[in-house]
């Protein structure tokens, strides 16, 4: 693989090179990519095309291939001698694949000249045409190690309703997605994005972008961001396959003003769905984005996101446990922008989801500098509800920049509708650090839900004149800047927290005392991301 060499220090490119011998079978007992187990739904029969037929020349071609059900000829993608090239004529926009696909594990780089969609959109204009559901259509299989890289920025894999996408890689051969710049001419910068479009996954899972009537009916056809397709229905429990060690880089097209696509988008994904020991490195807008559904995330990193770095909308009901936010030190928005519906903010069912384990890592990026906005921790509003818990909110790394990036906001609650909710009970902050110059801001129309004149701070700390008993064990630190305080060693937690006036404090968390992502004792980052062993901090 070609790195950002300028990203990883020694120790990073050992563990790298490690990492690629295992991928290319060179050591024995690896686990590398042939000797990955696959699970899939019991229905679902995975044509494995990884064994080679002859190709090009009289030479073995190990690129993946499948027979067209329209004409019975076998399609496969060139090889080069050390790379596999798959035109439109293998699969594109206009070329959707409708049979199940194996991507073979080859040392070199499977090359995208067109986006790869995984079975056929359904979008509601043919009343003879029924949304394939839970594994029904076509599953695209990755093997462990792969690389696969896309020529074009507007091109990006897309897995739609009823469809499956089975990405297992492990700790030692993880599963890139990225651009051809980046894979192959190895020009990519650290922080550079739109150098393919992302992952797209759309699901039969619930939004309030539907109706009741819709959702049990079957004509809840969403359109999704980017090129069209649509999603959604009334089964928040589907399985649209599995993302395991997959790290996806420089990803983000916009499409048209306002359209751009994220590092993976979740559309109404259900939470049979498994993810977990995901990336997202150096994307363009959000780093994961849920509209709707109830999928969770397991051990997210989300590093270098120019937008938000999770972001959610439209009902998703699902979670997000240990995840690691780094911004840029010049850019980035939000670690957390949280939504129920932009234009209906009581819209049913409400967003409702539980975020447990963060750590962000703000910049203090300002506009005009920043590409999104001010940079921030978390932010919740348009009637979302939420539970935040044994999470950790710094910006004391800004001080090491030159000239230093003023730490910003650490947890804002902004319209009347989240503040009604989270006065209510409906939603909570437990066991967190927010340690920022501003560790909580009042958000518009918060005092006049709050008629007692209690503040964000007194709903957070549980202090004010109402009573809020769901939030509990939570420190605000409004200077961490100051030489005493002690809740980050780098990106991992501390074994003993202090705070600016040189005290021990200890945070209690139900989770056996564990607050934040990543602790130095158990780094599950260890030998599988990207960038992370030379943060700007």
């Amino acid at each position: 693989m070609t790195l950002d060499n300028n990203m990883l220090r020694p120790a990073g490119l050992i563990r790298f090179a490690i990492a690629s011998v295992c991928a290319a079978g060179l050591l024995a007992g690896c686990g590398g990519g042939g000797d990955v187990k696959l699970e899939a739904n019991s229905s679902t029969v995975i044509n494995d095309n990884s064994t080679t037929i002859g190709g090009g020349g009289g030479s073995t071609n190990p690129c993946a291939n499948y027979i067209d059900p329209a004409t019975t000829t076998r399609i496969q993608g060139s090889f080069d001698g050390t790379n596999c090239i798959y035109g439109s004529d293998f699969v594109g926009e206009n070329n959707p694949l409708l049979v199940n696909l194996t991507i073979p594990f080859i040392s070199g780089v499977h090359i995208f000249e067109d986006s790869l969609f995984v079975g056929r959109n359904i979008d509601g204009t043919n009343p003879n045409e029924t949304v394939p559901q839970d594994g029904a259509g076509p599953t695209l299989t990755i093997r462990a190690g792969n690389r696969l890289a896309w020529t074009r920025p507007d091109d990006y894999l897309l897995v739609n309703r009823g469809s499956r996408i089975i990405a297992e890689g492990t700790a030692t051969a993880p599963i890139t997605l990225t651009g051809f710049s980046d894979a192959i001419l190895g020009t990519a910068g650290p922080v550079e994005t739109q150098l393919w479009g992302g992952l797209v996954i759309n699901g039969n899972g619930i939004t309030n972008k539907c109706s009741d009537a819709q959702r049990t009916g079957g004509t809840c056809h969403v359109q999704g961001e980017g090129k069209p397709s649509n999603y959604g229905g009334n089964n928040n429990a589907e399985s649209s396959g599995v993302l395991q060690y997959v790290v996806v880089k420089h990803p983000g097209f916009e499409v048209a003003p306002g359209d751009e696509l994220n590092g993976i988008t979740f559309n109404a994904v259900g939470s049979g769905t498994q993810i977990e020991h995901v990336q997202v490195y150096s994307t363009y807008d959000d780093g994961v984005e849920f509209f709707g559904g109830a999928v969770e995330v397991n051990k997210l990193v989300a590093l270098y996101v120019q937008d938000d770095s999770i972001d959610w909308a439209d009902g998703w009901v699902g979670s997000v446990n240990e995840a690691l936010v780094i911004q840029w030190r010049d850019d980035g928005d939000r670690c957390i922008e949280a939504d129920n519906q932009e234009s209906q903010f009581n819209a049913l069912p409400l967003s409702n989801p539980t975020i447990r384990n963060l750590t962000c890592i703000p910049s203090g990026a300002r506009l005009p500098v920043a590409t999104h906005g001010d940079s921030m921790g978390a932010e919740f509003r348009r009637g979302t509800q939420f539970t935040l818990e044994d999470s950790i909110f710094y910006t004391g790394h800004a001080q090491n920049l030159s000239p230093a990036q003023p730490p910003g906001r650490c947890l804002r609650v902004t319209d009347t509708e989240t503040a009604q909710r989270a006065q209510a009970g409906n939603s909570s902050v437990r066991s967190t650090v927010l340690a920022c110059n501003t560790p909580t801001s009042n958000g518009t129309n918060w005092a006049t839900v709050f008629t007692n004149g209690d503040s964000v701070a007194n709903w957070v700390a549980n202090n004010g004149t109402g009573s809020y008993p769901g939030n509990t064990n939570n420190v605000l630190i409004a200077d961490p800047l100051n030489a005493n305080v002690r809740v980050l060693n780098g990106f991992y937690t501390v074994p003993q927290f202090v705070d600016a006036a040189g005290a021990n404090f200890t945070v209690p968390a139900a989770n056996g005392g564990i607050i934040g992502a990543v602790r130095a004792s158990d780094d599950w980052t260890a030998g599988w991301t990207f960038g992370l062993d030379n943060l700007w901090f």
